[in-house]
């Protein structure tokens, strides 16, 4: 079909290996397998990691930038910005006792 990559993953593979990457080299495919493979033409790799989305914990395809992180899915997002506002809030509420011990009273700064 002459797709640059094509990718075979199968979590029940025993004989093989789960994850299966093939490159377009020279009008044949050369396989790439391993827990996560480069693909530098679109600056990504992809790779398998054991995680939870949609609330099901197991092994699953992720991708990965540059240095290596793995890209969060919607739900691990959410629950990141969620915990960063609760730090934020928690750090609003510190400052406010603070400076009401010094005497200054927060809610006339505003």
């Amino acid at each position: 079909m002459g797709f640059l990559y094509y990718v075979v993953y199968n979590l029940f593979r025993r004989r093989k290996p789960r994850l299966e990457v093939y490159k377009l080299v020279n009008n044949a495919y050369e396989l790439h397998d391993g827990d996560r493979v480069w693909l530098p033409e679109i600056g990504l790799a992809i790779g398998i990691e054991r995680g939870t989305y949609l609330g099901i914990p197991r092994e699953w395809l992720y991708w990965y930038d540059e240095q290596g992180e793995r890209f969060l899915t919607p739900e691990e997002q959410m629950k990141q910005a969620q915990q960063q506002a609760q730090q934020a809030q928690q750090r609003a509420q510190l400052l406010a006792e603070r400076l009401r011990s010094l005497g200054v009273d927060p809610d006339s700064l505003f």
